[in-house]
């Protein structure tokens, strides 16, 4: 049976464009703001997964092929990535854990997200990016794939040399290698800025009751890198100090810090603000001094993205990752 060949005029894909960015946010990418471009690895060629795939248990059975991958190739990634096997191991989990969080493995992603993903995947990537400019602007991105990495952030990793195009990264291997490639970059950078494998913290926040601990990795240098994931890397991957106003820390590197960008931003019925007594701590910080001087050892931020807050995104990272005990 001869295919019928459908024409689709400028208006059509134009049209076709919109719907996908009317059906996802496009407005904030899990990266947005990294400045630190790694080094780029050369492609690398890796072992054919085997026709048998082993199943492991703990996991969700369309993860079992990025394990498998992992475990085949186990001593390759270890020289590209310059980590020992249980560094690989640990960060694997992390990296499967950091998929659940965004996707639920895969499972929890929108029509429209499928459709963009079909359209890259035969060519037509050029196609939405044109569209998200022309319609939306330079700023705005998509976040795809089991683990909503952004053309940006695929490129600013090196990721489109290391592991291939982004418009061909959709797979579970290509996803689950993207995090795990970019998590180590920053969890080194995260230890070469002098965080440490102790567990988080927030002072301030424990201090007025909103939380008990931190539930996270154990490991303060690895729970900014995952946070990293979702925020941008100069809020997340470097330690903190205290300013000249005793509820608010900022990161050391900076000299004055805005934890509002404006009055209209700034919530005075927040949790924290409720519980605050001193009506001179409730007001409109403005711009404050960072005491450089004075590092909060393990301090994770407060910060929060659209339904989501900073801690809670770590927490149920690190709550994935303890189930993965059987690899």
């Amino acid at each position: 049976m001869k295919k019928k060949i459908i024409k689709l005029t400028e208006s059509d894909l134009i049209n076709i464009v919109k719907r996908v960015l009317k059906e996802q946010s496009v407005a904030g990418a899990p990266n947005m703001g990294m400045t630190n471009k790694p080094q780029a690895w050369e492609t690398l060629t890796y072992a054919t997964p085997k026709k048998t795939i082993k199943t492991y248990s703990c996991v969700q059975e369309n993860i079992n092929t990025f394990v498998n991958y992992v475990i085949d190739n186990k001593n390759l990634l270890m020289k590209k990535l310059n980590i020992d096997y249980k560094n690989l191991i640990s960060l694997t989990k992390v990296s499967i854990g950091i998929i659940g969080r965004e996707t639920k493995f895969g499972d929890n992603t929108e029509i429209a997200d499928t459709f963009s993903e079909t359209l890259r995947g035969f060519g037509l990537g050029s196609l939405i990016d044109w569209g998200i400019k022309k319609y939306y602007g330079e700023d705005k991105t998509q976040s795809l794939g089991a683990a909503q990495f952004t053309p940006k952030t695929w490129k600013i990793y090196g990721l489109d040399k290391s592991i291939g195009d982004y418009n061909s990264s959709f797979n579970i291997i290509n996803q689950g290698l993207g995090v795990l490639y970019s998590l180590t970059n920053r969890y080194k950078k995260a230890l070469a800025n002098g965080l440490k494998p102790e567990p988080s913290v927030n002072p301030i926040l424990t201090k007025y009751g909103i939380i008990d601990e931190i539930d996270g990795t154990g490991n303060h240098a690895l729970d900014m890198s995952i946070l990293s994931h979702n925020m941008p890397e100069q809020k997340t991957i470097y330690p903190y100090c205290a300013t000249n106003h005793p509820l608010y820390a900022a990161p050391c590197n900076k000299t004055t810090v805005k934890p509002y960008q404006s009055k209209e931003s700034f919530n005075p019925e927040s949790k924290l603000l409720q519980k605050v007594t001193n009506p001179n701590l409730k007001k409109y910080p403005g711009e404050l001094t960072v005491n450089q001087s004075k590092i909060i050892p393990n301090y994770f931020p407060n910060l929060s993205g659209p339904n989501h807050t900073g801690i809670g995104y770590v927490e149920e990272v690190s709550n994935y990752m303890k189930t993965f005990n059987c690899f």
